[in-house]
């Protein structure tokens, strides 16, 4: 099986890198061997690449209309790029890797599309949704509005505090991520009846479907990622 190569954009904590990361260490991810990492500053995401002895540059995303970043991951090469950054990305860098580029949004789209962070999950409280959750998606020019790859719903209740709610759509969203690269990996065939399963006492359904690794269902292994 070839080694495929995995580029993360990130911009912060880097919780999804530090997860998939320990996802290719753990043998969930076989066809995914190499990660690479850009930040748009210095972050404890960079700092996580370097204790890792990952590949990671730091690229100011708004010098030269991102040439040096394009520059940098066209070097790269990569076959998926999952981009976590707090920035929009240029419609050169969106055209040279069409098809190639996945992000997680926190809720289910199209709803609450063209927002980022808490941001979605808290107009969906304001709203009053019944359910809320994470699309994770093919990137275009236009913002949230690509093909969804894998999508994870939850219900949402009145009461509900918002960190409470980030804490389900992280786990989630890793969860979303883990099978989209498997699928796009053709690791597995995809199960479109959908997986329920329980994420932080809160019934979740997930689509596509895939079996999924015992220890995302131990507390450890979440808090170990923080």
């Amino acid at each position: 099986m070839s080694d495929k190569t995995l580029l993360f954009l990130c911009s912060g904590g880097g919780g999804n890198l530090r997860f998939v990361h320990q996802a290719i260490l753990r043998g969930w991810l076989p066809a995914w061997q190499k990660i690479a990492v850009i930040t748009d500053r210095e972050c404890p995401a960079s700092e996580y690449a370097r204790q890792h002895d990952l590949q990671v540059f730091c690229i100011d995303f708004k010098e030269d209309r991102q040439a040096s970043l394009l520059r940098t991951a066209l070097t790269i090469n990569p076959e998926v790029i999952v981009t976590t950054v707090h920035k929009v990305l240029n419609e050169q860098f969106v055209a040279a890797f069409e098809n190639k580029m996945l992000n997680t949004h926190y809720s289910l789209l199209p709803a609450f599309a063209g927002k980022i962070g808490t941001a979605p999950v808290k107009a969906a409280m304001d709203y009053g949704v019944c359910l809320g959750g994470v699309t994770v998606h093919k990137v275009t020019a236009e913002v949230d509005a690509g093909r969804p790859v894998v999508q994870v719903a939850f219900p949402m209740t009145p009461d509900d505090e918002l960190e409470r709610l980030m804490n389900i759509e992280f786990r989630a969203g890793c969860i979303a991520l883990l099978n989209a690269l498997r699928i796009l990996a053709n690791q597995l065939t995809p199960d479109w009846s959908g997986q329920a399963l329980c994420i932080e006492g809160r019934t979740v359904l997930v689509s596509p479907g895939l079996p999924l690794p015992e220890e995302l269902a131990f507390e450890d292994f979440w808090s170990a990622l923080k």
